[in-house]
């Protein structure tokens, strides 16, 4: 299992990304002025008619230029991710690591101010502003812990069994994926809804522990 994970995240991390954007039209559309905004929610819907919807707090969004490259390679991710256990296990790792490595390419070509991030505020709201005008592509996701609370090996058990990785709970990650038109002077709303995730997955802890 572990062998499969680890073959797709260097899948994932090592193909060179041909960053087929025109960056340098971003950086006209600024220089001309043309430039929007896009605002958003990400939030869970209401569980009950007289509920409340609750802020996704702790929900990082992230804002690059549009990759045809980089769509196909998250949605190949996803759809990998159905095949077995082990492409499950490894694939909200791989899809945070396309996008890493997209985020870096950017650096590397000079338009590091086209990588935008933000965290949603309290009620769950965000907003890019003065951003060039073009094809945009969102990328928002949020991680929350799910403690299976397994028991500390005794002194006993470490002197007997040896010492392996014991699973102790995941993070259980959500996330969103949105294509976008930026125009001048426009501002474009995004609703990031519990209920519309574009993908699901979970990445594992675990710790040295003991047991048979």
């Amino acid at each position: 299992m572990r062998a499969g994970v680890t073959a797709l995240l260097l899948w994932t991390v090592a193909a060179a990304y041909a960053l087929d954007a025109d960056l340098e039209a971003f950086r006209r559309a600024a220089a001309r002025g043309d430039v929007g905004t896009v605002t958003g929610r990400a939030y869970a819907e209401r569980r009950t008619p007289d509920g409340a919807e609750q802020p996704l707090v702790g929900t990082v969004v992230t804002l690059l230029p549009r990759s045809a490259e980089l769509v196909a390679r998250l949605e190949t991710i996803k759809a990998r991710a159905r095949d077995s256990q082990r492409d499950f296990l490894g694939s909200a790792t791989a899809i945070r690591r396309a996008r890493e490595r997209y985020e870096l390419a950017l650096w590397e070509a000079g338009f590091p101010e086209l990588a935008r991030a933000t965290l949603v505020d309290g009620t769950g709201a965000f907003a890019f502003r003065d951003l060039p005008a073009g094809e945009w592509m969102l990328i928002a996701s949020r991680s929350v812990f799910v403690n299976k609370g397994a028991p500390r090996p005794s002194p006993r058990e470490l002197e007997v069994y040896t010492r392996r990785l014991r699973l102790i709970g995941y993070d259980e990650v959500s996330v969103w994926l949105r294509e976008l038109t930026v125009s001048r002077g426009r501002s474009e709303d995004v609703e990031l809804v519990d209920r519309s995730v574009w993908f699901t997955g979970v990445v594992e802890e675990r710790v040295l522990g003991a047991g048979p």
